[in-house]
C-alpha cells in the first residue's frame, strides 16, 4: 500500500541535495522531484511513470498530464507516460484482468537515484513479481525503468525472465505528448508503414504521407519507427523520438467524443496531447527465455522549428 512507504527514509536513502527530492502528494501517492542544471521532472513511484519533463531551454512541457487525473491506489493516472506491461490493451485470452496490465496501478520499488558526471541523473525502478502479480499472471519476472534525465529524457524498460518458463509479453510506453493543438502536428517518420485501425475492427490500412490528427484515431503501426518526429507549428518545436526493441508505434487520440467519456479528461483535452507509444504488440508478442533479459528503450528532445 502507498501507506506503508517511508517518505523521511526515500529522502534520507535516494535524496540528493539541490536535485532530487520526494514528496507526498494528494491520495497518499510519493513522487520524486528532479531538477538539475538541464531539466525538470516529475516520476510517480506508483506505476513508475514519469509525469513532466521540461528541459530548461523550454518553457512548455514535452507531456501532457489531465488535470482530472486521479490520484487514487488502484486507478491509472491520465498522462505522462504510463506502461502497459505485461500485455497491452485487454489481457491475453480474454481473461477479466485489468487492461493494459497490473504495473501500472501498483507500486513500484526505488533501487537507484544517481548524479550522473555529465549533469544527468538517473533514477531506477523496479517491479518485481509476488504473490498478488502470480495471481494474476504465474510467471517470475523483475521488471526495471531505468530513467536519466537531462538535456533529453531517455527511458529503458527491461524485462528479466528469473523463472524457469518462457515469458512472452506485449508492452507499450503509452506517452502523452504536448503539444499546442492536436489538429495541427504532423507525425513523421511512419510514412508507407501499414497500421491495424482499431476503429475499423483492426483493417490493415497503409499510411500516405505524415499522420495528421483529425478525429479520434487508434492505429498500430507495424513499422518500428525508430526515428519520428512530432512537428508542431503551434509551440514551434519538433519533439524528436528514437526507440530500440520495438516493432510497434501506436498512435492514439480520443478524438471530442472519446474525452467526453473519460471522467479523468476535459471535455477539450483532446486538443492538447498527441499518444505516440513505443510498443510490442498484435502479432509481434516478445519472447524471454529463462535467465534472459529484454530491452526496449526511448529518447525525447526537442529542437526548434526555425
Amino acid at each position: 500500500m502507498v501507506s506503508k512507504i517511508n517518505i523521511q527514509q526515500l529522502n534520507a536513502e535516494f535524496g540528493i541535495a539541490g536535485q532530487v527530492k520526494f514528496i507526498e502528494v494528494k491520495g497518499g501517492l510519493h513522487f520524486i522531484q528532479v531538477n538539475n542544471k538541464k531539466a525538470s521532472a516529475l516520476i510517480s513511484v506508483y506505476a513508475g511513470q514519469v509525469l513532466s519533463f521540461k528541459p530548461e531551454t523550454e518553457s512548455e512541457d514535452i507531456l501532457f498530464f489531465s488535470d482530472n487525473a486521479f490520484f487514487i491506489e488502484g486507478k491509472a493516472m491520465r498522462g505522462g507516460i504510463p506502461i502497459c506491461w505485461p500485455w497491452f490493451g485487454d489481457a491475453p485470452e480474454g481473461a477479466d484482468l485489468p487492461a493494459h496490465g497490473f504495473v501500472r496501478n501498483n507500486i513500484w520499488n526505488v533501487s537507484e537515484v544517481d548524479a550522473l558526471q555529465n549533469g544527468d541523473t538517473k533514477i531506477s525502478l523496479e517491479f518485481i513479481d509476488s504473490e498478488m502479480t502470480r495471481e494474476l499472471w504465474p510467471h517470475n519476472f523483475k521488471l526495471v525503468l531505468e530513467i536519466i534525465v537531462g538535456e533529453s529524457l531517455s527511458l529503458n524498460l527491461r524485462t528479466k525472465n528469473t523463472g524457469k518458463k518462457t515469458l512472452s509479453i506485449t508492452e507499450a510506453l503509452h506517452t502523452y505528448f504536448n503539444v499546442g493543438d492536436s489538429s495541427q502536428v504532423k507525425i513523421l517518420g511512419l510514412e508507407k508503414t501499414e497500421y491495424l485501425d482499431k476503429a475499423e475492427e483492426f483493417v490493415k490500412v497503409c499510411q500516405v504521407g505524415a499522420i495528421t490528427v483529425e478525429q479520434a484515431m487508434d492505429h498500430i503501426h507495424t513499422g518500428d519507427g525508430r526515428n519520428l518526429t512530432i512537428s508542431d507549428s503551434v509551440l514551434n518545436r519538433n519533439i524528436k523520438i528514437t526507440s530500440s526493441g520495438n516493432a510497434n508505434v501506436v498512435v492514439w487520440n480520443p478524438g471530442p467524443e472519446g474525452a467526453e467519456k473519460m471522467q479523468d479528461l476535459n471535455s477539450e483535452d483532446y486538443k492538447n496531447f498527441v499518444c505516440v507509444e513505443i510498443a510490442n504488440t498484435a502479432s509481434n508478442s516478445v519472447k524471454i527465455q529463462p535467465g534472459q533479459e529484454y530491452n526496449m528503450v526511448t529518447n525525447y528532445s526537442i529542437e526548434r522549428i526555425v
